[in-house]
């Protein structure tokens, strides 16, 4: 069985942890909520790596999921 980590986020959901992709010093996290895979959300670590924070704004969320869209093009637009 394979073990995932997971947290739960503010609004009381689990999520669990997908990937974790470093951009310009700053580590985002990518994550779905465990009983809704749809529920797809993108955080960062605080600089001491000890705290999920929200997003600044949306120029941050474009540069973060440009990021893993990227990573996994061949993936996800694999035929």
């Amino acid at each position: 069985m394979i073990e995932v980590e997971t947290v739960v986020l503010e609004d009381n959901k689990e999520y669990a942890i997908m990937d974790t992709i470093p951009i310009d010093g700053v580590k985002y996290i990518y994550m779905c909520q465990l009983d809704n895979a749809q529920a797809l959300c993108i955080r960062k670590l605080s600089s001491d790596e000890k705290n999920i924070l929200s997003l600044k704004d949306e120029a941050e969320f474009k540069l973060a999921l440009h990021a893993y869209v990227i990573k996994y093009k061949p993936i996800l637009t694999e035929e």
